[in-house]
């Protein structure tokens, strides 16, 4: 019995981001996360590349990634295609129609994971300095969206209302900060900042 195990483990894993994904479109969930333009940017275009990358890594475990290396050599090609799907998505535009057209809407659920999913087959292959200029990149993006979106004098999206787009913004800001720290703490202290953290819980443990 002990034997299968493993096999019914691995089974229930391949289906869970399937189901997910099929969650997150059906109609009541996807309705109540589209009705803003936060939960629309913020938490469903994350989910959604989140469950491409996890079922990527689970890919990557049982096949070899030989075949790739003829046109994702050293990442960067998957990684140049992740950022382009992500950063369509966080347009107006794009974000607008997703909301208006089913078929966009469509095309947004089906290459979002499909980003995630570039992204879990690259970023270990991606050498140490072009993962530094991907996190830039991502830290500028975030405060750029972030700031273009509070300039704004007016909505940028029809489907979004004027203050919804500023909660938007500032979101984005404060994303863009906390990744930076999140970051540069390895650079500055040597350990990421999950492990300073759990170290220090660890000292306040092991405390009389």
């Amino acid at each position: 019995m002990q034997s299968y195990r493993p096999h019914a483990v691995r089974l229930r894993a391949d289906w869970t981001y399937p189901l997910l994904w099929l969650a997150l479109a059906a109609p009541p969930l996807r309705s109540w996360l589209e009705s803003s333009m936060a939960l629309h940017m913020l938490v469903q275009l994350p989910l959604l590349a989140w469950i491409g990358y996890c079922a990527g890594r689970m890919w990557t475990r049982s096949h070899s990634l030989n075949q790739l290396q003829s046109f994702n050599a050293g990442g960067a090609t998957g990684i140049l295609i992740a950022s382009f799907a992500m950063l369509l998505w966080m347009l107006p535009r794009p974000l607008d129609l997703a909301r208006l057209d089913a078929s966009i809407d469509t095309l947004k659920f089906v290459s979002v994971p499909m980003a995630g999913v570039a992204i879990a087959l690259s970023w270990q292959r991606l050498p140490a300095i072009a993962r530094a200029v991907v996190h830039l990149e991502v830290i500028a993006t975030l405060l750029r969206f972030g700031w273009g979106y509070l300039a704004a004098e007016q909505r940028l999206c029809l489907s979004y209302l004027a203050e919804d787009q500023r909660v938007t913004g500032i979101i984005l800001v404060v994303l863009g900060a906390l990744y930076s720290i999140a970051v540069s703490w390895k650079a500055v202290f040597g350990v990421p900042i999950y492990a300073f953290f759990a170290r220090a819980d660890d000292s306040r443990a092991a405390a009389p």
